[in-house]
């Protein structure tokens, strides 16, 4: 301890003799205060072994506001690190909490002995000084610093480790470079040798000197301004490892270099992997990070996260996303489903297989997006990256009857412009666009659909529950999608409708798609409710005409409305003239179909309550579409043209949102 402490260095025989004589053993477990901001201890500690953090604001055990600020963690001490000192010097309370972050050893000094010590050990007080202008500095600099990286652990828990499962974590720092046009530094905990990153570097720079570098020599530091971006406007990540060579346990040197250069970026990835010291992956799981977790499909089988995942060294909850990678089948809804029973947790999305892809890759040194910008795993990988930016991105198609050929244009111009399109929502027919081209339906085939829906859908019957029955549209959308269910989808897809019976909206993502389609196409008076068991449902147009916020709930960040009511609801206005003039006179004009009075107090209904539906909305594109009858499919068409040039209109808008289109 004397060899590794700053406290003892240079020390004389005779001086450290003195010292060890009064030091007294401490042993404190995990999560312990063993200072605490504004109280008296009147002890100096010596760390024998373990880890203990420096924290400026520590809240008390009473709920605080939303307002309330985390605490600051400026340091990280170790092995042969002193703290209480200066309490002792000054005789005032210690201005930060010491926090236990591992079961700790500690050697404790009192005030009485440490004064006299002083007096009789020169080298001591000469060391103490420094050791107490170091720490102003720090903690200086992490006051003044502008902010500090989000930490994100990425846990690579695979079943068997090599460069190709590895290179994965530098795809995802490529493309959340990219995606959020911000400063992001991948940090593998390894040795530079056994570093990953490096192998991927393209722009001068890119390695950074490695923790254990910067915290030998702190002027190491300054490599980390260096700026990550090329002189055409593109971001990059930098590469970094913990050290020059393998490392069993991070020193508290190294931590507080750790802490250093958080204030250098906006994106910190930590990266571990089944090779990672357990010491180190403790260290890692103690910070306050989110954890992104990437698990082979063989672990996700024998395993529960909890078995996997070391909990949170502070006892408190941490944002946890996890994905499931190298997955040999089709990434579908169901078989997420299948691995999220099997962990008790929530699963994010499947990564597919794809070896060569990756082999490609490393051989050319190029990223997935160079190489494959459309293949699945690029996709899945650019769906990781985003989650870690918040950039997810959710749609809400809008019901609107024959004006819904405009969300075909929509979906086109967005597919061919890339946009990430993760998760869908749709109402009545808006249902149709996103549910051909989730199974596969051309943009061509989709249009001969709609027309199609027109010849189907004037059945009419004896008035009971509907004036139109629902066979022809059932047979039809039988005949469209078959046995599909949401579960047999890749990319999360849920349709509205209300339920009479309980009074409420109801969300359909998993089952049969004819079935969930049938319901949400179902307008009251027109169409005959769907009953499945006890339940009563129909359109929720006059609901939730365009369910943006289901979009949340099912996880998307950023969200997009694809709304068809094209004008602001109607104003109140005086009847008082026309009704005037209309005295004592028959009106010429015959009383409209039941059909249409029915369609249009139902559009005007959608129109006014879509208008609160989109409120949520980040982007709303709106068609600008002329006023048909919601039957008139036949006149749909020339609407495909004005979906592509709303999108076309507000491309800029959504390049804001989401960079990279």
């Amino acid at each position: 301890m004397i060899e590794a402490s700053p406290l003892f260095r240079n020390m004389q025989p005779d001086e450290a003799a003195r010292i060890i004589a009064r030091l007294q053993p401490v042993h404190t477990p995990a999560g312990t205060r063993i200072l605490e901001r504004g109280i008296w201890h009147g002890q100096l500690y010596i760390i024998a072994s373990g880890l203990v953090s420096v924290l400026l604001q520590e809240p008390d055990d009473t709920p605080i506001s939303a307002a309330s600020s985390s605490p600051l963690t400026v340091a990280q001490l170790g092995a042969g690190e002193c703290f209480g000192e200066m309490s002792l010097i000054t005789g005032e309370p210690p201005s930060a909490t010491i926090r236990a972050e591992q079961d700790t050893s500690l050697w404790a000094l009192s005030q009485t002995d440490f004064l006299q010590l002083v007096g009789e050990c020169p080298t001591l007080l000469k060391n103490i000084n420094a050791i107490l202008s170091q720490r102003l500095a720090r903690a200086n600099q992490h006051l003044l610093s502008q902010h500090s990286a989000e930490r994100i652990w990425l846990a690579l828990l695979n079943a068997t480790e090599g460069n190709l499962e590895r290179s994965l974590a530098v795809h995802i720092a490529i493309a959340l470079a990219r995606r959020s046009q911000k400063r992001v530094l991948l940090l593998e905990l390894c040795g530079v040798d056994e570093a990953v990153g490096p192998h991927f570097s393209t722009f001068k720079g890119q390695v950074r000197p490695s923790l254990q570098e910067c915290a030998r020599d702190s002027s190491r530091l300054q490599k980390h301004r260096a700026p990550l971006i090329t002189g055409d406007g593109k971001y990059y990540p930098a590469w970094v490892a913990l050290g020059t060579t393998h490392l069993e346990e991070i020193d508290a040197g190294t931590m507080a270099a750790l802490l250093d250069i958080t204030q250098f970026y906006d994106y910190l990835l930590l990266v571990t992997t089944p090779a990672t010291p357990a010491s180190v992956v403790r260290a890692v799981a103690s910070q306050d990070t989110r954890v992104i977790a990437l698990l082979a499909p063989e672990m996700a089988s024998i395993s529960t996260i909890s078995e996997l995942l070391p909990a949170n060294g502070n006892g408190e909850n941490v944002a946890l996303d996890i994905f499931v990678s190298n997955v040999p089948e089709r990434p579908t809804i169901g078989l997420q489903d299948t691995y999220a029973a099997r962990l008790e947790h929530d699963v994010k999305r499947l990564l597919p297989a794809d070896a060569p892809l990756l082999e490609q890759c490393w051989q050319e040194q190029k990223t997935l997006f160079e190489v494959a910008p459309d293949a699945e795993l690029n996709r899945a990988v650019d769906f990781v990256a985003r989650t870690i930016s918040r950039q997810t991105v959710g749609i809400a198609f809008g019901g609107g009857g024959a004006r819904g050929f405009a969300h075909l244009g929509v979906l086109e111009r967005l597919v061919a412009h890339r946009m990430p399109l993760d998760y869908m929502a749709a109402c009545s027919s808006g249902i149709i666009a996103p549910g051909m081209y989730l199974i596969g339906k051309s943009f061509a085939e989709s249009e001969e659909i709609f027309l199609q829906i027109q010849r189907q859908i004037v059945q009419w019957r004896v008035p009971r529950t509907s004036i139109f029955s629902n066979k022809g549209l059932k047979r039809m959308l039988r005949s469209l999608c078959g046995d599909i269910r949401f579960e047999d989808l890749t990319t999360p897809f849920a349709m509205v409708a209300v339920d009479l019976s309980q009074r409420a909206g109801v969300v359909m993502d998993r089952g049969l798609l004819w079935q969930a389609g049938l319901a949400s196409v179902a307008l009251p008076g027109i169409f005959p409710p769907v009953l499945v068991g006890d339940h009563i449902l129909m359109d929720a147009g006059m609901h939730d005409p365009v369910p943006i916020r289901l979009l949340r709930k099912m996880g998307a960040d950023i969200l997009l409305a694809s709304e068809l009511g094209g004008q602001e609801p109607p104003a109140l206005e005086s009847a008082s003239s026309w009704l005037t003039e209309a005295e004592g006179k028959e009106s010429l004009k015959p009383s409209p179909h039941i059909i249409d009075l029915l369609l249009r107090t139902y559009d005007l209904a959608m129109a006014t309550i879509g208008m609160h539906s989109i409120r949520e909305a980040d982007v709303v594109i709106r068609p600008k579409l002329h006023r048909i009858s919601l039957r008139q499919f036949s006149e749909g068409r020339k609407f495909v043209t004005a979906g592509k040039e709303a999108v076309e209109q507000m491309l800029p808008e959504l390049q804001k949102k989401v960079p990279g289109i």
